[in-house]
């Protein structure tokens, strides 16, 4: 049972939605292609206090990847590298807790800001920008002995990893099931109505096609993986609830699923038992 309380409606949240209820009325063609630029741009967070001694204990480079300026994080000064990814609006520091206990175990950890993320270029990105940017950072920086993702971070990684992208072992921490499910919950947070959603769909299938909703879903993207993944997800998260995380471990042929409690969607990240479970999980197949 979700025992998380209703959040407020930001300000600009109910803008948009007086905006899309106005806009659905007068020009929702118009309105749709507005709502699509929406979908591609991620709001972009400063860096908060909790994140600060990650951001200065890393060692921080910037490399040219699909014309676009990407911010890497790295630390722990050798071992086996383990490369972090974050989700949608998020920072490679935001898995900064994970990366100091995996460099304390004897790992590199390798963490970056996404495109039109954190200290990276751009205002816009894509699942597949995201996952070409992951590619990139693998010929860069050599092979990932194991990778850990937040949100969505997992669709991403399936997709590098159906595209060639290699690994011994995954953690999915609060992972979404597929692409039409986050289409969905954007559509209701903001009470798009119908015929801007019917515009806002035309314009995602007219640039990545009409079957983009299964090449993208990591649901679909991970069937026929066969290296050992634990998935950790929170019963408590209103942002992808705990029933994606499950779909995902029942779709992994070698998995370990936990759930945790009381945490939501972005204070796992922080959990001492979270990181436990996820560093053990990496380093007792690493000494295997």
């Amino acid at each position: 049972m979700n025992t998380n309380k209703p959040r407020p409606v930001p300000m600009i949240v109910k803008l948009f939605q007086l905006g899309f209820r106005i806009g659905g009325r007068i020009a929702p063609k118009l309105t749709g292609r507005f709502a699509y630029k929406l979908w591609t741009t991620p709001p972009r967070y400063k860096t908060p206090v909790s994140e600060h001694n990650a951001l200065q204990s890393a060692r921080i480079e910037v490399h040219e990847i699909n014309n676009q300026s990407i911010a890497t994080y790295q630390w722990g000064q050798s071992g086996p590298m383990v490369l972090l990814i974050h989700g949608w609006s998020g920072r490679g520091t935001q898995l900064g807790s994970i990366a100091k206990k995996l460099a304390d175990a004897g790992f590199r950890v390798l963490g970056f800001d996404a495109p039109a993320h954190g200290k990276s270029s751009g205002k816009q990105t894509n699942i597949y920008e995201i996952s070409d940017t992951i590619v990139a950072l693998n010929k860069i920086y050599g092979s990932f002995k194991s990778v850990v993702t937040h949100s969505f971070g997992g669709p991403c990684l399936a997709i590098a990893m159906k595209n060639g992208l290699t690994t011994s072992r995954v953690v999915n921490i609060s992972p979404p099931a597929d692409t039409v499910g986050l289409v969905k919950k954007f559509v209701t947070a903001l009470t798009i109505p119908q015929p801007v959603e019917a515009e806002l769909i035309r314009c995602i299938e007219h640039d990545f096609g009409e079957k983009v909703w299964r090449d993208s879903s990591m649901q679909h993207n991970i069937t026929e993986l066969d290296i050992p993944a634990l998935v950790i997800h929170d019963v408590d998260d209103v942002d992808v609830p705990w029933h994606e995380g499950q779909k995902i471990a029942q779709a992994w042929s070698k998995v370990r699923f936990i759930k945790t409690s009381k945490l939501g969607h972005r204070r796992i990240l922080r959990d001492p038992m979270t990181i436990d479970a996820t560093v053990n999980f990496i380093k007792n197949y690493s000494a295997s």
